[in-house]
């Protein structure tokens, strides 16, 4: 099915059916389904239509096979207005892995950011401006090839700040993740049909919230099996991924434990806290960077995946809804005992005033039988 095509000008927008863009995968988000933003695109540049028209040429290296040519490799271009992208050209690279972009618009205020697709996966390249003075811009897009398994990941930096708040502890991590060979790691397949998994995240299964600094990670994560999964791409290099979540609690006492994702280089926890002489690890202890601080660190030996960190946590804060909670048992307690008290002393009372020298009784003369006085009288005046 060949995708629907319209021109305006000199401008060819592109609009991709999204059961065919679904079959490149990409590291980087390209929003194909905003067809609003097609139009807010087409509307500026139309309106910006130079008499210069400008150029961007350059060509396709495939650095998983030292740098040779990618021909026939589709290349899409897309234009960003105030940091919203579209795609607006595509082509395909010739047999030595050139390509060219023609007739573009000069406009004040637009990025273009060429990428091309190579083994299912998008690999954008670097941003241009085309201006009066400049109209042609020369690039150079690397692809790599893809593979499913095993994964070649590894983490050079996992950074853990705990820091625990009356009724929560709020744990941030920063992991440093690296993938040191030359292939793109896309994962395998599964027989649902889903899509492959590249990352997961074992933190606490019973987190409340997690947060991404970066919103692209936000979109990219979901939940499966009670971990943080997502099916990103990884090319070669190095990427930072930084996470925020929150963990109820409501005891003095609380062990957080963090298998380990990928092997890890370094490990480092730190721990916010008044009371160092209340938290333990399995880690070495390190010296702090500051006070109201406890560190924990791997000590320069190699982590394996699976390997899991624990953190001891005493005299924790509680919530005041913890305490109002014992307030009220200890209050309810006292009434009990009180009213036992009462009760206890009044049937005691009732057991001596039954005795023959009860405390009623004593001192005092015997009670007489008025009615029944009043009786025999009675039946000796009859008489």
């Amino acid at each position: 099915m060949e995708a629907p095509r319209s021109v305006l000008t000199s401008f060819q927008v592109i609009t991709i059916p999204l059961r065919k863009s679904a079959e490149v995968r990409s590291s980087f988000r390209i929003p194909y389904s905003v067809f609003a933003i097609h139009f807010l695109v087409c509307t500026v540049l139309a309106a910006s239509s130079p008499e210069r028209p400008g150029t961007i040429a350059g060509i396709v290296l495939n650095a998983s096979q030292g740098k040779a040519p990618a021909g026939r490799c589709p290349v899409v271009l897309l234009a960003s207005i105030d940091g919203q992208l579209a795609p607006v050209r595509q082509t395909t690279t010739d047999s030595q892995g050139g390509f060219a972009f023609r007739g573009l618009p000069v406009a004040t205020g637009v990025e273009y950011l060429p990428g091309a697709n190579w083994g299912g996966v998008h690999h954008p390249g670097p941003r241009c401006r085309l201006t009066a003075e400049q109209p042609r811009a020369a690039v150079e897009l690397s692809v790599y090839d893809s593979v499913e398994e095993p994964t070649p990941l590894v983490i050079r930096r996992q950074e853990v700040v705990i820091r625990p708040e009356p009724g929560a502890l709020h744990v941030t991590e920063s992991l440093l993740i690296d993938n040191p060979s030359l292939l793109c790691y896309v994962g395998r397949d599964t027989d649902g049909g889903s899509e492959p998994v590249t990352l997961q995240l074992a933190i606490p299964s019973d987190f409340e919230r997690a947060t991404f600094e970066q919103e692209f990670y936000g979109r990219r994560f979901s939940l499966a099996d009670g971990k943080l999964v997502t099916g990103i791409p990884w090319p070669p290099g190095q990427r930072e991924l930084k996470l925020t979540y929150t963990l109820p609690n409501r005891q003095r006492h609380f062990c957080w434990l963090r298998p380990l994702d990928l092997p890890c280089d370094h490990v480092r926890v730190r721990i916010q806290t008044a009371r160092p002489e209340a938290v333990s690890c399995n880690l070495q202890r390190a010296p702090a960077d500051s006070s109201g601080e406890v560190v924990f660190e791997s000590a320069g030996r190699s982590l394996s995946p699976g390997e899991t960190i624990r953190v001891e946590l005493g005299r924790l804060p509680l919530p005041l809804m913890a305490y109002a909670r014992w307030g009220a048992l200890v209050v309810l307690s006292m009434l009990v005992a009180a009213a036992s008290l009462v009760i206890l002393r009044r049937r005691r009372d009732r057991a001596g005033a039954k005795g023959p020298l009860g405390p009623a009784q004593k001192g005092r003369p015997p009670r007489r039988d008025t009615k029944r006085s009043d009786r025999t009288t009675m039946s000796s005046m009859q008489k």
